[in-house]
């Protein structure tokens, strides 16, 4: 079970990060595999890169799992060297979203710009893309220098249903306009963060939505 991935010492963990081998157990017997559901810190600090990964489980809540990070982040910064900054952090809770990043940081693609696309995807297609049950994750192998790919997965049975795109001249346009803009910026506003996720943003859109109703009716 690894609990660092320290890509810059050992650069071949990144491909077994990609593969899905890292913290995954295979029975002898059956040879059958799982994922075990762990914390895990991705630092690949040559590419000015940290991901944490603390799934929300054991009763935890994601408002705790922030605070924990929070706290983490503090340590790290009183600990390092006042000349040295601190690289990128990130705060994810599901594996995927942790390999996601690891691909945008890649294609040197914002990763907030990215949460907002998949927002405006998730309110496009309420019915195709119903926020509860399935992931939108970035596909870089199936992108193209006119189109980013994202895959829905359902996150029940964790299986690939469909492909979905987006425009890479909309998505630069966009990142041209929120640069453009003048103090903090509406993708920061929208996504506050450490941890920011477009599907719990409609989620909670729609939970604030339907009780406006309920008051109404």
């Amino acid at each position: 079970m690894w609990d660092v991935l320290d890509i810059d010492r050992e650069p071949e963990l990144h491909e077994r990060l990609l593969k899905g081998e890292i913290n995954r157990v295979t029975c002898a017997s059956c040879a059958g595999s799982f994922a075990v559901s762990k914390p895990l810190v991705y630092r690949h600090l040559e590419r000015e890169l940290m991901v944490f990964l603390d799934p929300v489980n054991n009763g935890r809540t994601l408002d705790e799992v922030v605070a924990d990070f929070s706290r983490t982040v503090g340590n790290l910064d009183q600990l390092m060297p006042t000349d040295v900054p601190l690289p990128e952090i990130h705060l994810v809770i599901e594996p995927g979203e942790l390999v996601e990043r690891v691909f945008l940081r890649e294609q040197q693609m914002d990763a907030r710009l990215v949460e907002h696309i998949k927002y405006l995807m998730y309110r496009r297609n309420p019915e195709k893309l119903p926020a509860g049950q399935m992931n939108l994750l970035f596909n870089p192998l199936d992108s193209t220098p006119e189109q980013l790919c994202f895959m829905a997965q359902n996150r029940a049975t964790g299986r690939i249903e469909a492909a979905l795109h987006f425009q890479r001249s909309d998505y630069d346009a966009l990142a041209e306009a929120f640069a453009a803009e003048a103090g903090p910026s509406l993708l920061e506003e929208q996504f506050p963060g450490p941890y920011f996720s477009g599907r719990l943003l409609v989620l909670q859109d729609l939970a604030e939505e339907a009780a406006e109703a309920e008051e109404e009716g």
